[in-house]
């Protein structure tokens, strides 16, 4: 900050987020410790009777820190951690450019994420740093949630009234087929290579949906209140599901609908970021409204903040360590 020759003297206060201070004018301050820490200055002047305060975000990351890559939005960029033993250090991979994204998918083998842009009615792919960004498919039937058949070598995605899949192999933006239709408003779908079900969520009817990959069998396996995700994990599908206003479970089911249980309540906003944290065997989950991502085990137990910070967070993916 410039202060005028009116000011008199100034005084600085530094407070630089992790437990040291400074009353220099131009301190300098190293951080021993990857993590993100809120650096605070206030000014305040003897003459002009003025006092200045001013803060600022500072990320300091670990070159050397290794971990599980998790890769979510807030709706326009994309953002980066590691699940470690460290607190996440969360920052964006340079793809800021999404006008309202809820859903993204990454393909470990081929190291690529495919993000969905409602809005902007298409879906792009990028590298997993962020480079190479590009349409994938455009004019796609206002994209949510997205997910990879690796089997088959297709993208599934719900649109405003069905599920759309294409081939991942195929450049052509246009190249598309129709799974499902006559829904109203499906997100959050997922696929199981083992049994070949594909499940949604049913957003404005409420209800799970699933149908197998060869087009046959299409049924709603659970009556529900509505939701934003599906994710299947062994032999057991998570979703979420609209109790009350601010007042969102997570619950699980075998395959075919049966043997409901709640893994966590109280999430203050549909969920459109579930994902699976298959080393240690945790779920992840996107609370938008408190702007958490919390995870737990796949009971519910142990339940805790991961990530506090990131402006409603949405379309969550873990990759492969």
């Amino acid at each position: 900050s410039i202060i005028p020759d009116r000011a008199g003297e100034v005084s600085y206060a530094w407070n630089f987020g992790d437990g040291t201070f400074s009353t220099e004018q131009n301190p300098v301050h190293s951080y021993p410790a990857a993590g993100v820490y809120i650096v605070n200055l206030v000014l305040v002047t003897t003459a002009s009777l003025e006092v200045v305060e001013s803060s600022q975000t500072i990320v300091i990351k670990d070159p050397n820190a290794t971990g599980i890559p998790v890769f979510f939005t807030d709706g326009s960029t994309v953002f980066t951690a590691l699940i470690n033993e460290d607190a996440p250090v969360v920052t964006p991979i340079g793809i800021t450019t999404l006008d309202d994204s809820y859903g993204m998918a990454i393909d470990t083998v081929n190291d690529k994420l495919y993000m969905t842009d409602y809005n902007a009615d298409k879906i792009l792919v990028a590298n997993l740093d962020g480079s190479d960004l590009h349409d994938f498919r455009t004019v796609a039937g206002g994209p949510d949630g997205i997910t990879i058949d690796y089997d088959e070598e297709m993208i599934y995605w719900d649109t405003d009234d069905g599920i759309r899949r294409a081939d991942m192999n195929n450049t052509d933006v246009n190249q598309f087929e129709d799974f499902a239709t006559g829904q109203d408003d499906p997100e959050g779908v997922s696929i199981d290579p083992v049994t070949r079900f594909v499940f949604w969520n049913n957003y404005n009817d409420g209800g799970i949906w699933r149908k197998n990959a060869d087009g046959t069998g299409e049924a709603q396996i659970i009556p529900s209140g509505g939701g934003g995700s599906t994710r299947v994990i062994g032999n057991r599908l998570y979703y979420d599901d609209f109790i009350a206003s601010g007042d969102i479970h997570i619950k699980s089911a075998d395959l075919d609908g049966g043997n409901i249980a709640t893994v966590a309540t109280t999430i203050t906003r549909v969920v459109f970021a579930l994902a699976y944290d298959e080393v240690n065997n945790k779920i992840y989950w996107g609370d938008r409204n408190i702007d958490t991502i919390m995870r737990a085990n796949l009971d519910g137990s142990g339940a805790e903040p991961w990530h506090v910070g990131t402006n409603s967070p949405r379309g969550m993916v873990i990759g492969r360590e």
